[in-house]
């Protein structure tokens, strides 16, 4: 055994089993078979940090009185069929390669600091496959469809030529399923929402990014299902117009600064140091360069604003006044997705946005003003008549981000079946810890979706 030279050393930690019982059932018929002796065994354990730990059981071995076999002996407690190990070390090493998510050679290291135990990398890929055999994805259904709120949020991420499909739920906070797929078209999106379909999902709200592969498949498989644009990506597309524009304004500041007779080689004089101090403003240049540095105050909400922002904000006007119409737009922009609005008090507002000479006039806002057509639009307020759903697909995303650590910490996890067991895996400890686990559904206060705010007829017909 590799670790025989340390056994009996003092100060080893050391858990005493015994199974040899006079007769025992055969694993494989049950006929009972009589014991002839009593076999001692050692095995490398996880007791102790810092010390080595091992399992000396005392089992007994037993001669058959079938047909299966001569001689059977009893299972270890705690010890796989011939195994080297006990169960506690693979939990101790499938730990380390899903919960901390630690690369193959960061966990054979951790074991041999901690434990004192000199694994090899095969061994610690055989405990990752070992734990993907204990996972149950029919109790994981099961957990689903049970607690599923009836929102759906879908996202897809792209990782080494392939393509997997997420699906969460944003109000009870768990992954609802996933597919790997080699493209993203229109039939693999449709197997993937015909496969929640099947489960039983009944879903009245889904929030997706602006990819046309929702447009129509959504409604096809639940007909009364409301379709939430995310506002996240629709207000970094219209605020990337906004400062287009201002960089515009600043490029053409700076051109202005150009003009002129040139500045002479060197250092200015001291004669035209005073007349600078003089005239106590900035060149075009300047201009240019403080708008250039902070851009970013145009497009940032009124609330967040720091005093000394507001000054800056005020500067701003004051070199080039035609960026109040920016930061105008963009106000009202956000004031459409304010949470304190009803659907038609959104629309209201649209329509003055849209009717607005001055952004229709300006190349850059006329652009963003494409951005929130109506047929958009009314998908983008759809969380405006839900009391909990969100306006964003954030929780998918932050989904995705998830699994881009994962991959991070494991560089060569590029086969299709190992990401497919990873991802099973992080799905199936993720919901052994969720608060809405186990499975008993009159006994948890499950979050479920509220009833919709339903607005009066006629605002329905104006609309």
């Amino acid at each position: 055994m590799r670790y025989s030279k340390y056994v009996g050393q003092k100060g080893n930690y050391i858990e005493h089993k015994f199974h040899r019982s006079r007769w025992y059932r055969c694993p494989t018929c049950g006929t009972k078979g009589r014991r002839v002796r009593v076999v001692s065994r050692w095995i490398a354990h996880v007791g102790a940090v810092n010390r080595l730990s091992w399992i000396h059981s005392k089992v007994g071995m037993y001669k058959a009185q079938c047909s299966c076999c001569r001689y059977f002996r009893a299972p270890i407690p705690g010890v796989p069929h011939r195994g080297r190990y006990s169960y506690e070390v693979r939990n101790t090493v499938a730990n380390g390669v899903i919960r901390d998510r630690m690369p193959y050679r960061l966990v054979q290291q951790r074991m041999a600091e901690d434990y004192q135990l000199d694994l090899s990398v095969g061994y610690i890929h055989d405990c990752f496959v070992w734990a993907h055999r204990q996972v149950d994805r029919e109790a994981y259904w099961a957990f689903v469809v049970a607690n599923f709120s009836g929102v759906l949020c879908i996202d897809e991420v792209h990782d080494s030529g392939r393509v997997i499909l997420f699906a969460s739920d944003p109000l009870n906070d768990f992954t609802v399923s996933f597919e790997l797929v080699e493209a993203n078209d229109q039939e693999q999106m449709d197997a993937f929402l015909q496969k929640l379909k099947d489960r039983g999902l009944e879903v009245q709200v889904a929030i997706t990014d602006g990819s046309p592969l929702y447009k129509d498949s959504l409604q096809s498989y639940w007909v009364n299902l409301d379709h939430q644009l995310c506002v996240f990506h629709v207000i970094k597309e219209v605020n990337k117009l906004i400062l287009d524009g201002v960089r515009s304004i600043k490029n053409r500041l700076r051109r202005q600064g150009n003009k002129g007779r040139k500045r002479k080689a060197g250092r200015p004089t001291e004669k035209a140091r005073q007349q600078r101090a003089r005239r106590q403003k900035m060149t075009k240049k300047e201009q240019a360069t403080f708008i250039w540095d902070h851009q970013y105050l145009i497009v940032r909400k009124q609330e967040e604003l720091t005093d000394q922002e507001k000054d800056n904000l005020i500067w701003l006007f004051q070199i080039a006044p035609e960026l109040e119409c920016f930061r105008r737009f963009n106000q009202q922009f956000y004031a459409l997705f304010d949470k304190e609005n009803t659907q038609q008090q959104a629309r209201y507002r649209h329509t003055r946005m849209v009717n607005n000479p001055l952004y229709q006039a300006n190349s850059f806002l006329a652009r963003a003003l494409k951005k929130l057509a109506k047929d958009k639009f009314e998908k983008m307020i759809v969380f405006l008549a839900w009391e909990n759903v969100d306006a964003t697909n954030n929780h998918v995303e932050r989904n995705n981000r998830v699994f881009r650590m994962m991959q991070k910490t494991r560089y060569k996890r590029r086969q299709t079946h190992t990401i497919q067991m990873v991802l099973e895996l992080d799905l199936y400890a993720r919901m052994l810890k969720h608060p809405l686990f186990p499975l008993d559904v009159e006994q948890l206060k499950i979050k479920k979706l509220h009833f919709p705010y339903r607005e009066p007829e006629r605002w329905r017909e104006a609309a």
